[in-house]
């Protein structure tokens, strides 16, 4: 199959606006005393099961030896996971309300989600998840080549799960479509884990999400990886060719860091900021989030920043694909 890349022209995002309500500096103030000296309350803004969750729960373990208080993890899942950011965002900026996020913090106000970017500060970045296609371990499909055979000879009859319109993974498959010449159909669900599960079952054809949060089902027999959505093979999945490998050149991960709401104080950011850098490189934290076939990635709150809009940009474009169709 000969080669494609995407189309030039990505749809914009005000570069001004994100950077702006991400700036480290703010009025918010930590309580009186160092900080931190209570508990920090950590929000995962999705369903328990996803890479975001699992990412939650194993860098507080590290947070809680940097900072030397609890950290608290809580889910506060629904609506693309609007709801979280939503109640971050009517937080104090104190430091002691933070959540998990992904892209969607920056994708969803294309979609009418009441989720404004400039609403927060941004930490540090934890991971990021190549992506991958996987299948019902019986299913038909042996390779992505018969699946894109299958979506031409039936346009929108094949199904993928995603964790929701115009979210993170349902993005790149609008990629998939337009540089396969392919028509598919969208079942979303409430979530990565709901998802993966849909495919697991044969619900839909196939599911486009982090190879590491359907990990768990090819490892059980469950699903069958026919491709990653990495520039190239993952060391932990040898055998599974790259999509452009297969002739399609399109590669997408998730990201995982963590944010605060604007406004915060400049020393308690640098201070979350150094913390959350010294635990993403925790040997306990790296183990499990490479045998999930995840990548620890830390960025500090400026970069970080940086990266959301670089990515929003891209996500942007497919949005608009989306909405074209």
């Amino acid at each position: 199959m000969k080669k494609k890349t995407l189309l030039a022209g990505i749809a914009a995002i005000s570069s001004a606006s994100l950077l702006a309500g991400c700036a480290n500096v703010g009025d918010g103030k930590a309580n009186d005393g160092e900080f931190p000296n209570k508990d920090i309350q950590l929000i995962v803004p999705w369903q328990p099961g996803g890479s975001g969750d699992l990412s939650a729960r194993t860098v507080a373990s590290s947070l809680e030896k940097e900072l030397g208080v609890n950290i608290v993890v809580e889910n506060k899942p629904g609506a693309n996971g609007s709801i979280g950011y939503n109640w971050l965002a009517d937080q104090d900026p104190d430091g002691y309300k933070l959540s998990v996020l992904g892209m969607e913090v920056a994708t969803l106000q294309y979609m009418d989600y009441d989720v404004n970017p400039d609403d927060y500060t941004y930490i540090g970045q934890l991971l990021e998840g190549p992506g991958a296609i996987a299948v019902k371990a019986d299913s038909p499909y042996k390779t992505l080549q018969d699946l894109i055979d299958a979506a031409k000879e039936k346009p929108g009859a094949i199904t993928y799960s995603s964790p929701g319109v115009g979210s993170v993974w349902d993005n790149p498959a609008q990629g998939f479509q337009e540089l396969a010449g392919i028509e598919l159909k969208n079942v979303p669900f409430d979530g990565s884990a709901p998802a993966i599960q849909a495919a697991a079952a044969g619900d839909v054809d196939f599911s486009i999400d982090a190879a590491g949060s359907q990990k768990a089902n090819v490892d059980g027999g469950k699903m069958r990886y026919l491709a990653v959505l990495s520039e190239e093979r993952l060391e932990t999945l040898p055998d599974v060719p790259t999509m452009k490998e297969l002739g399609i050149d399109l590669q997408n991960s998730s990201f995982t860091g963590i944010m605060g709401p604007k406004g915060m104080d400049e020393e308690v950011v640098k201070k979350l900021s150094n913390a959350l850098e010294k635990a993403v490189e925790d040997p306990e934290y790296k183990k499990v989030i490479e045998g999930a076939n995840l990548v620890p990635v830390s960025r500090n709150s400026e970069d970080f920043t940086k990266y959301i809009n670089e990515q929003a940009e891209i996500h942007g474009k497919w949005i608009d694909l989306a909405k074209a169709k």
